[in-house]
Formats: structure tokens, C-alpha cells, sequence
């Protein structure tokens, strides 16, 4: 079992969504507006100076299904990445409550 953590601009909501849900994972847990600053998409701090805010997904399913889920966030990544601010990383589920 693995957790799928994706930052991403705020824009991009509802694709990330429907994304996930052609996997079938329609169970998550959204951060809906946070602050910070990428490496290429520069400070997104919600202010008038630096305007923009980034949210974030994370996802806990099994590990075939987070693959695949994956591979089609480094596509949209390869499509949106000079553009806007999208990020994503996985990490071991060791146990879960039942």
C-alpha cells in the first residue's frame, strides 16, 4: 500500500480530481489552498505582490493503482510544467487503522 502526496496550482483541481477518479480513487484528502514557492513555478503566496495558491491531494490505495495514477500525473506534468505548478511523490503505507 502506498500514499500519493500531489501539490499542485489550484487550477488544476478538477482535472487532478477526475484523474484520480479514472483509477479509482475517489477516496482523498484535500488541503484546499496552501502557500509556498516551486522551484520553476516561483512563490504562489496568495497576496497582491505574489498572487496564486497551490492545494493538495494525498491518496492511500494499493500500489497498482498508485502506479498508474502516476505515470498520468508525470504526463499531465509533461504537458503543464513550464506552465504551472504541479508536483507529486509517493511514500510507504506500513499500516492503517481497520
Amino acid at each position: 500500500m502506498k500514499a500519493l502526496c500531489i501539490q499542485y496550482d489550484i487550477v488544476l483541481d478538477a482535472e487532478l480530481v477526475a484523474l484520480l477518479a479514472r483509477h479509482g480513487l475517489t477516496a482523498y484528502t484535500r488541503w484546499p489552498r496552501l502557500t509556498g514557492v516551486g522551484p520553476n513555478s516561483g512563490p504562489r503566496l496568495d497576496n497582491s505582490v505574489w498572487p496564486g495558491a497551490n492545494a493538495s491531494l494525498l491518496v492511500v490505495a494499493d500500489d497498482a493503482s498508485i502506479a498508474a495514477a502516476f505515470a498520468d500525473l508525470q504526463a499531465l506534468r509533461d504537458r503543464v510544467g513550464k506552465l504551472t505548478g504541479l508536483w507529486a511523490f509517493t511514500l510507504p503505507v506500513l499500516d492503517t487503522l481497520t
